[in-house]
């Protein structure tokens, strides 16, 4: 089947993709925290995230913010949490439901971020939300999704 030319994402409340819509001028936008582990460090050396992708109506990337919360061994769930409903309050009017966007990817602070194939096994290609893999989509590119 191969990778598709846009993929569909599943709004799920509360969890991955709760911060996932559309703005009224026909924006696209997904919002979440994640981290990253750098090579060979512990919990405590953790960054933790807060990022917002924007897409146009076509789903195209057009920008991403993105907050570096801290260390994982500081940082404050609360404030990323408060730092991304503001973030999306910006945006202004949103009607929050499943969305379907083309592959992307970004670097912030040296670190990878968006929708990146992961084509080592042939037979069970995904595409992963970077950095640390925190959700993988697989066929039939549905917008269902596994953590």
């Amino acid at each position: 089947m191969g990778l598709p030319e846009k993929l569909p994402i599943e709004r799920i409340e509360d969890y991955h993709t709760h911060y996932l819509g559309s703005c009224s001028d026909g924006r696209l936008f997904w919002g979440y925290e994640t981290m990253f582990f750098p090579p060979g460090m512990d919990l405590k050396h953790r960054k933790d995230y807060v990022v917002l992708h924007t897409f146009d109506e076509e789903g195209n990337h057009v920008d991403t913010k993105g907050w570096f919360a801290g260390f994982g061994s500081e940082s404050n769930g609360e404030l990323s949490s408060k730092k991304l409903r503001e973030w999306v309050a910006e945006l202004g009017e949103v009607d929050y439901h499943d969305i379907e966007v083309k592959l992307f990817q970004v670097t912030i602070d040296g670190v990878v971020f968006g929708l990146i194939p992961d084509e080592e096994d042939e037979e069970n290609i995904s595409i992963e939300l970077m950095p640390s893999s925190t959700i993988a989509f697989f066929e039939p590119w549905n917008g269902t999704y596994d953590t």
